[in-house]
């Protein structure tokens, strides 16, 4: 509405300057006519000295006019006077219509008056005036309607700048706005689009900044929760959800819905009231059970900044803690595994010193003994040895033949094979000579060859099989036996250390509980994967394979 008033405004405006200007010259004319009318009333004066007023007046081409007369002037001086306008004091008068502008002049008289009549500036040469404005008419709305044509482009350009402003802010893309390098908006609107060039670089950034940061905290091992000053989640990431075993949702909630541990919920109350940090160690509830070390951080950004925020972060301390406990029980296990061989030694000797020596027969049997416990003792401390040794033995490899390296194994295990009358069968399939870290393979073979041999039975027999996949590029090695097996409930612990399947079985054969772990943390150390197929009474079925 305001759009379409302002040309008629101004067509208006233009309509009374027109007026005013037209009666403003009409004006100016007026006052040269009564000049005029004025020296020829004194031309007529001077004239009727010699003539007669009827000559004076035709002379000075004025009327001589009777009020009496019918005439219409002589009607309109009569009217004159009578209004006023034309009395003994005022000889000059002046009637005007709208085309005409009649002059009178009263002599004293009385009854007689001269006049003149006189065109206004309009009835001058009416065409003259009408072409004229005509012309003002065009000039004029021509003006008004280019101006306005002009300001409402300069409009919309502005109202589109502002539209793209607005989507900016609302971080949208803006419609594209091209205008000539003459107009007047034309800085402004290539201001315009390099801001909003240079936003959407900020934006990209942003968004890539966002992408990397979330990518980070999606990958940190430890576990990340951001919480607004109402304890609101903002942000976590997957270890955060593993660690308290809940499915935290991405939408804005209450960090009570995923802290189920006492602990920890109020450590972060206590932040939230405080703003002050917490740490402490503490075991997290439900099925994870896992211990780990909380750090509650009060975020100030800034001064400015009273939109706190806080920081959970967890760290995963289970491994160690299991670690630390294994430790002790190793500690513990080989002290108590120590102390039966020396105990038998010692309680042995003293026996022997104390006279048993004299008898023959005891002194065979109780340095039988002595013997045996030497040798168990040995076993167990090259067992750890070999034990402390698996992550500090260096990564070399070297060409290995299959083949020759399995009868090495087996022909220093001769004696016990013999004892137990086992038949031993080999098998190779593929290159037997395949590039390897020759001791760590080693180490895991004498241990599951060893074991194949303790456990079988008498007459029983143990099979190998050596395989180099070179498609997959990784050697396999079946050794099965026949003999006592490993329930199903025991599979899953015979990789522990000191762990016996068989306590008696394995005192009697003097096995010290560490095979089967040096074997898996062996395998472990070069990438390798051990599976057991065991049943009891029927044998056991290692297969290991290693990457080469």
């Amino acid at each position: 509405m305001k759009r379409r008033l302002g040309p008629t405004v101004s067509i208006v405006i233009s309509v009374i300057l027109y007026i005013a200007l037209a009666l403003f010259a009409d004006n100016i004319l007026s006052n040269s006519q009564s000049n005029s009318f004025s020296e020829e009333v004194e031309s007529y004066t001077e004239l009727r000295k010699n003539h007669t007023k009827e000559e004076a007046a035709d002379v000075t081409s004025l009327k001589y006019i009777n009020i009496n007369d019918d005439s219409d002037i002589s009607k309109q001086a009569s009217d004159m006077i009578h209004r006023g306008n034309l009395s003994m004091s005022e000889q000059f008068g002046t009637d005007v219509s709208f085309g005409r502008r009649a002059m009178f002049y009263r002599f004293n008289n009385g009854n007689y008056v001269v006049a003149k009549d006189y065109s206004r500036l309009w009835n001058q040469n009416w065409i003259s005036f009408a072409l004229f404005t005509i012309l003002y008419f065009l000039i004029t709305e021509a003006i008004i309607l280019v101006y306005y044509r002009q300001r409402q482009n300069i409009r919309d350009d502005i109202d589109r700048v502002t539209q793209n402003l607005k989507r900016v802010r609302k971080n949208k893309d803006m419609s594209s706005l091209i205008l000539s390098p003459d107009d007047d908006l034309y800085e402004l609107v290539e201001q315009t689009n390099q801001i909003n060039k240079d936003i959407s670089e900020l934006r990209d950034n942003a968004k890539l900044r966002e992408r990397r940061f979330k990518s980070l905290i999606g990958h940190l091992p430890i576990g990340v929760m951001l919480l607004n000053s109402q304890g609101e989640v903002l942000l976590h990431n997957q270890a955060m959800a593993a660690l308290l075993d809940e499915n935290i949702s991405n939408e804005l909630h209450p960090f009570i819905e995923d802290v189920k541990t006492y602990g920890l919920s109020r450590m972060i109350e206590h932040a939230l009231r405080k703003n002050k940090n917490y740490r402490r160690e503490i075991q997290l509830v439900g099925n994870s059970q896992r211990y780990v070390d909380a750090n509650v951080i009060h975020l100030v950004h800034s001064r400015e900044d009273y939109d706190k925020q806080i920081l959970v972060i967890l760290y995963d301390l289970t491994t160690s803690r299991r670690m630390e406990q294994m430790q002790v029980d190793f500690v513990n296990n080989v002290s108590h595994e120590l102390k039966t061989p020396i105990t038998s030694i010692e309680g042995f000797s003293e026996t022997l010193l104390d006279g048993a020596g004299d008898d023959p027969e005891k002194r065979h049997h109780f340095l039988e003994i002595i013997h045996n416990e030497s040798v168990r003792l040995t076993d167990l401390i090259q067992d750890i040895l070999s034990l402390s040794k698996i992550k500090k033995d260096n990564e070399e490899t070297e060409l290995v033949d299959m083949e020759a390296n399995i009868k090495s194994i087996l022909q220093s295990m001769s004696v016990p094979i013999e004892k137990h009358h086992l038949k031993v069968d080999k098998s190779f399939f593929g290159n037997k000579e395949v590039t390897i870290n020759k001791a760590k393979v080693n180490l895991v073979l004498n241990n599951l060859i060893k074991n194949a041999i303790s456990y079988n039975k008498e007459n029983g027999s143990i099979d190998i099989e050596v395989h180099h996949d070179e498609v997959e590029n990784r050697l396999r090695v079946i050794i099965e036996d026949t003999g006592i097996g490993i329930s199903q409930k025991d599979q899953d612990r015979i990789f522990e250390r000191f762990y016996r399947v068989d306590r008696s079985r394995s005192l009697e054969t003097g096995g010290t509980g560490l095979g089967l772990a040096i074997v898996k943390e062996t395998l472990d150390s070069i990438d390798g994967n051990l599976q057991v197929e065991s049943n009891l009474g029927l044998g056991t079925k290692f297969t290991l394979e290693i990457p080469l």
